[in-house]
């Protein structure tokens, strides 16, 4: 069978290893032989989908092989969408309902990636604030567009976490902690008018972005535009997220960003890891203008 689960963009600036969106770049695992001339490469070992199958209960003599558009090391949750979908698949291996099976993935994920907030969205969906193995999920108004920016550089996320401080002011602790209480707020009651002060963030964003100088270039840009609800730094980055009205004029900004990096606009997907349907649109081929 073949199994899908959404890239995600984690952190959303204020909400550090908490809040995340899925979007639509989907991570695509089979454990049946894929058909030929289609992208299908085989997931080796170390591949993140085959640790997370095999430490879900999988088969180890099973052999899966993987497909997606996700750019790896750009802070769009390859890892955990991968993992997602790999401890998915050996629960409906093994028997699991579909529900049963998302969740006990969305907990391997987790522990495989030490945070929950990609690994929650790749599971689940649409928004989501995570808490150890706690996940609450929001619908995303209709009408809302992310466009993502995305250099050729990659980060390490390891490396990246091992340079933000262990101790921060409570000054700076207290604007992010009410920077991800307004996600909620503005969300739940779509007052999106909220989420230009719900991004600010003083915990890791400054940081991260001081070795991203392309990076930090594209979020000014971004918030310097009044068309945009939200900007933010995707993950440990390099990628930088924005969150549009489907009204928006995404080419106009895109061409306003550096050109060192690709600009495409992407939906959020509502819908989380779930077993692909062979008589659907199948978007997860692999673009080789990501890498």
């Amino acid at each position: 069978m073949i199994v899908s689960s959404p890239a995600s963009s984690a952190n959303l600036g204020s909400g550090f290893d908490c809040l995340a969106l899925a979007v639509d770049l989907p991570f695509a695992l089979s454990d049946e032989p894929p058909p030929s001339g289609e992208g299908w490469l085989a997931a080796e070992p170390t591949h993140p989908g085959t640790v997370a199958f095999r430490a879900a209960g999988g088969d180890p003599a099973t052999e899966l092989h993987w497909r997606s558009p996700i750019p790896p090391g750009r802070g769009l949750g390859f890892s955990g969408a991968s993992r997602v979908a790999g401890a998915f698949l050996a629960g409906l291996c093994d028997g699991l309902e579909p529900l049963d099976a998302r969740d006990g993935a969305f907990r391997v994920a987790a522990e495989l990636e030490g945070h929950a907030d990609n690994a929650a969205a790749s599971a689940h969906g649409g928004f989501v604030v995570s808490a150890g193995e706690h996940v609450g999920r929001l619908v995303v108004p209709p009408g809302l567009v992310v466009l993502v920016w995305s250099p050729s550089v990659t980060t390490s996320t390891d490396a990246s976490r091992r340079a933000l401080p262990d101790v921060v002011p409570l000054s700076d602790a207290s604007h992010s902690i009410a920077g991800a209480a307004l996600w909620v707020a503005g969300l739940a009651t779509c007052d999106l008018s909220l989420l230009r002060r719900a991004c600010e963030d003083r915990l890791h964003q400054p940081v991260r972005l001081g070795s991203q100088p392309g990076s930090t270039e594209a979020l000014e840009v971004l918030l310097g535009n009044d068309s945009v609800l939200a900007a933010w730094l995707s993950g440990s980055g390099p990628t930088v997220a924005a969150l549009l009205d489907v009204g928006a004029d995404g080419a106009t900004l895109c061409a306003e960003l550096p050109s060192t990096g690709r600009c495409r606009t992407l939906d959020v997907a509502t819908l989380g890891v779930h077993q692909h349907d062979p008589t659907g649109h199948d978007p997860t081929g692999p673009e080789s203008d990501w890498a």
